[in-house]
């Protein structure tokens, strides 16, 4: 330790069931936290967004208030106008590559918004979270019956 003191070494399983949790914590932060983006009225206030999207993938716009405009531009080149905005609006990616999201505000808004790359991508530490703090919590749990008893003996 800092202090010159001795530490006990960790356990295996302990450290399993902290990255095991640790991980799980993490995932469920990171697809729940949502800040709303500020968007300003008028063309030199547009906020843009570009996404590495492959087919199927969603982009969605959640207007909390105002009114916003979305222009989406394909990797192909190609420009798609949304009508005026006010309350969700939603892209499903037609090829892989880099899609640009525009928004233009009509009035000063708020909105939210999101990427969701199918279950794979969105779902995958779950499992992987929940198979390391299985493991821990078996393995310092599941086999205390064989355990040799330690213990200090005094002549």
């Amino acid at each position: 330790m800092g202090a010159g003191g001795e530490a006990p070494p960790v356990k295996s399983e302990d450290v399993m069931i902290l990255i095991g949790s640790s991980i799980l914590l993490i995932t469920i932060i990171l697809q729940a936290w949502s800040v709303p983006t500020t968007v300003n009225e008028g063309e030199d206030n547009q906020y843009e967004l570009k996404y590495d999207l492959s087919e199927g993938n969603e982009f969605s716009v959640e207007v909390l208030e105002g009114n916003v405009q979305i222009t989406v531009v394909q990797p192909d080149g190609n420009i798609s106008y949304s009508p005026d905005v006010t309350e969700k609006w939603s892209w499903t990616a037609e090829s892989n590559g880099v899609h640009s999201f525009i928004l233009l505000g009509l009035e000063d808004s708020k909105v939210n918004y999101d990427v969701s790359r199918g279950i794979i991508f969105d779902y995958l530490l779950y499992p992987i979270g929940i198979g390391i703090l299985a493991f821990g919590l078996v393995k310092k749990f599941g086999g205390k019956e064989n355990e040799p008893i330690e213990a200090v003996l005094e002549d």
